[in-house]
């Protein structure tokens, strides 16, 4: 199982020349005053500086920097950059567990049955599965304009009709260096950034909390990929900036054990620099107001399986301070593709799913034409095309302008859902005094507990061990726990209806 794993990671680019590295320093707040002069000496430039969490991205084409700049003692951890991704979607933290919390009784999900607002809500199953509908939370909560949903991606079409309306481009910014606007290149972005916030107008869907202002962060380029220094940055400035979510659909497995040349002596450290700093932004984001929310990833793994994940650890959904996310099926499943995992998974949503747990592609049916998968926005700059791609023109008579749309699945999907839902928590619960400008409008833990609280629990199927593949990595998956907390679906299917009114 190891090797599948290492395969994964072998299966990245390698390193340019010059190379990526990522320094944290001990003080885990500042940068010593002559970090530039130190990194120099070492042979490399400082391309990013995050003197809120005492680390910095570096160039270099020294082959000895990690050796050079470890013989610092202000210096913690040093490495190459860890790389990350999107959560692929499939075309063809450890947030207090605790059943007591949560009535145990399986809780069925919302009916496809109920209306939805615009021309495509019909097959908005996903948003009916957590009741987000006109006789659902739409009808108690839509969201606040100042509450705000910082969404990490590839960007976002800023001229989608889907999108626009509620974007804040003024806070918007792209911490890639080579695609400084944050327009999305990609699609994947767009549609996640469209499942948190679509507004109600009509056309095409709406999003779980179609009345907050969305924040786009761009950390993943047009091809969907990035570094995790870039999503430091991002939680640092959200933290800043006192967003109110941050949603995640990227991750990557980041090695938390590495060798270090220190002075004359090679010695081992179990914290990778880029775990060092994620733990630190991650912090840093929730003691200023902000709940992160992250997908768990789509391979299938068990990431609470220490065989396989003894020395790395899935990021950042597998981080603490994270609200980490499975992704569901329309039969209430276990997406064959999502990664699970016994104190790991947190809360589940759905993804989609075009398979059931005897693995054969096509099995899962639903009641309109998406193929189980998710429909939402997709961008008209980007490089990869969603499946069974549609295109609404809102002229006369149908001319344009016209706005994709796209079915996808993944926890990329799941994950703006739960997002969303943490958004209107904040809109009916949240402390918006005037004199509360500075301050978060509700406690991360407050927030996450609800969020646990009125999912919808979910048993083990029966039998426990179910077919994930063909395809898969790891062919099967066995759930375990009760039906209060298992590692399959955490605490259960978020319910936006039941959170509102909680």
């Amino acid at each position: 199982m190891r090797s599948v794993l290492a395969l994964l990671l072998l299966a990245l680019p390698a390193a340019a020349d010059p190379a990526h590295y990522v320094v944290a320093f001990n003080s885990p707040n500042s940068l010593p005053n002559n970090v530039d002069q130190m990194v120099a000496n070492a042979g490399g430039t400082i391309v990013e500086r995050i003197p809120e969490i005492g680390g910095i991205g570096v160039l270099s084409s020294n082959p000895n920097f990690v050796a050079a700049i470890s013989a610092n003692a202000s210096v913690k951890a040093a490495d190459l950059a860890t790389e990350v991704s999107l959560a692929p979607t499939w075309s063809q933290a450890d947030v207090g567990i605790d059943s007591s919390t949560n009535n145990s009784n399986y809780s069925p999900t919302g009916s496809d049955a109920q209306p939805m607002p615009d021309s495509l809500g019909f097959e908005q199953w996903d948003k009916k599965k957590m009741n987000a509908t006109l006789t659902g939370s739409y009808a108690v909560q839509q969201g606040r304009r100042d509450v705000r949903v910082f969404v990490i991606d590839t960007g976002a079409d800023q001229f989608h009709i889907d999108v626009a309306p509620n974007l804040d481009v003024a806070d918007s910014v792209s911490f890639v260096p080579t695609e400084p606007t944050i327009q999305d290149f990609n699609g994947h972005g767009t549609w996640t950034i469209s499942a948190v916030g679509a507004p109600i107008n009509g056309v095409g869907i709406s999003g779980v909390a179609p009345n907050v202002t969305l924040v786009e962060g761009k950390v993943l380029s047009g091809a969907g990929r990035g570094r995790f220094i870039w999503t430091d940055q991002a939680l640092v400035y959200a933290g800043l900036k006192h967003f109110d979510v941050v949603s995640a659909s990227l991750g990557g497995y980041i090695p938390k054990c590495g060798a270090l040349q220190k002075n004359t002596l090679t010695v081992t450290i179990c914290d990778h620099p880029d775990y060092i700093l994620l733990n630190r932004a991650t912090q840093f984001a929730r003691s200023n107001g902000v709940l992160p929310v992250a997908a768990l990833g789509n391979d299938g793994f068990d990431v609470s399986d220490g065989h396989v994940f003894g020395d790395f650890v899935e990021a950042p959904g597998e981080i603490a301070g994270w609200v980490g996310v499975a992704a569901t099926g329309y039969p209430d499943d276990k997406a064959f593709y999502s990664n699970y995992g016994t104190g790991k998974t947190d809360v589940s949503a759905p993804g989609g799913n075009t398979r059931n747990y005897t693995g054969v592609p096509g099995s899962a049916t639903c009641p309109h034409g998406s193929l189980c998968r998710l429909i939402g926005a997709w961008s008209s700059t980007g490089s990869s095309a969603p499946a069974d791609p549609r295109e609404i023109c809102t002229g006369p008579s149908g001319a344009p302008p016209c706005f994709l749309y796209g079915y996808v699945q993944g926890t990329s999907m799941a994950t703006p859902n739960v997002a969303g839902v943490a958004a209107l928590i904040i809109s009916q619960f949240g402390d918006f005094t005037p004199n509360n400008q500075n301050k978060p409008h509700m406690s991360p833990t407050a927030v996450e507990s609800i969020l646990q609280q009125t999912a919808n629990n979910q048993p083990c199927p029966t039998p426990d061990t179910v077919v994930q593949g063909p395809g898969e990595a790891i062919l099967t998956a066995t759930c375990q726990g009760d039906t209060g907390y298992d590692n399959f679906f955490g605490k259960g299917i978020v319910d936006a209806l039941k959170a509102v009114a909680h």
